[in-house]
Formats: C-alpha cells, structure tokens, sequence
C-alpha cells in the first residue's frame, strides 16, 4: 500500500511539473530531463517560481 502512494505521488509530482514548464515555455527535452531525473524536487522548485514570475 505504502508503495503505491509513494509512486503515485511521484507520477503526480512529475506531470504536474511538466505542466508547469510546459506553461513556462521551457523546451520540451528540458522538461523530460528535469521531471525524469527528480520529480518532487522539480514539482517544488516550479511551484517556488510561479509566484516569482508573474
């Protein structure tokens, strides 16, 4: 049980990341290397931005 949360988690983290620099502009292999190699962390560093840019 545990590990589906945690994998789903993570699934979420990384779509939700790469929608966010889909939406910045951000090419997309930049965004597939980022989401691929640390989901959550991506998905925070976004969500730290997206007050800072608008």
């Amino acid at each position: 049980m545990m590990r589906k949360i945690i994998l789903w988690t993570t699934v979420l983290s990384g779509a939700a990341a790469a929608y966010l620099l889909f939406k910045r502009g951000v090419p997309v292999g930049t965004i597939a290397s980022d989401v691929l190699t640390h989901p959550i962390g991506t998905l925070i560093h976004e969500l730290g931005n997206s007050g800072s840019t608008s």
